[in-house]
């Protein structure tokens, strides 16, 4: 089972490390759009500030985001999961996992990345400022640049069950209903009076507990869809799939 993340704006940039070498990066046939991509964002922040503080969103307490986009091939590296933070990267707490579960962490969690496209828990990657929604000059929309290269990518795992825990941006790079897999997506709700609604705070902590709770179990991980449910309800959640979801069936986990 694979688990499709997505990242965290917030990210902690490593003190100390090697500079970025794309070919330890995941899917290493990603590598020339890699370089582009960071060479587009960075010449943008170094030449026209005002653009890219607009494209990236930034507001005047954030333009130092600015010097660490332009300066990203220089920039020294740590593993993704120790770049990204934030609420599900927390909960999923990688650095406090037995040698067994991370080493389950690193072969079936890939996270979404807007510059890198995918990247697995160990690859070093730099601190960066892009979003997946973001439309860079001369690039375009990164749904567009990515879209056929992702999809690509994920048909190495084919057979094997995906579960997509990315937001909305991230699932747009690679749109699950077009993979040639089985794709679950994973729902994070809460019982209001009778009725299922969205949860949004707990939401990506919740997601993050499912991957924790998973590569900590000695049981086997699904294979099939029909799988799901019973293998979180045995870890502890309350799950039920929803196999008549127009597009994808859906993994709901319901929270109090």
């Amino acid at each position: 089972m694979i688990f499709l993340l997505p990242p965290s704006e917030g990210k902690t940039p490593p003190s100390k490390g090697l500079k970025f070498a794309p070919k330890k990066l995941v899917f290493p046939h990603l590598t020339e759009k890699r370089l582009h991509l960071m060479e587009s964002l960075a010449q943008l922040c170094k030449t026209q500030q005002e653009l890219a503080a607009k494209v990236l969103d930034l507001g005047p307490a954030q333009r130092d985001l600015l010097i660490t986009n332009a300066e990203l091939r220089e920039a020294p590296c740590a593993p993704a999961i120790q770049i990204y933070t934030g609420v599900l990267y927390d909960r999923l707490g990688y650095s406090s996992l037995n040698a067994r579960a991370r080493a389950r962490v690193d072969s079936s969690v890939l996270i979404s990345s807007a510059l890198f496209g995918f990247v697995a828990p160990t690859n070093p990657i730099p601190t960066y400022r892009l979003s997946g929604s973001s439309v860079i000059p001369k690039i375009g929309s990164l749904v567009g640049y990515w879209k056929t290269e992702l999809l690509n990518s994920l048909s190495h795992f084919s057979g094997e069950l995906i579960l997509d825990m990315r937001s909305g941006s991230y699932e747009k790079l690679a749109p699950a209903k077009h993979m040639a897999q089985p794709v679950v997506s994973v729902k994070v709700l809460t019982n209001v009076n009778g009725v299922l609604k969205p949860v949004t705070h707990f939401n990506k902590a919740t997601k993050g507990d499912l991957v924790r709770a998973a590569c900590l179990s000695s049981s086997k991980t699904p294979t099939k869809v029909g799988q799901l449910a019973q293998f979180f309800r045995k870890l502890g959640f309350e799950a039920e799939m929803d196999l008549a979801a127009p597009s994808l069936p859906i993994l709901q986990i319901v929270t109090k």
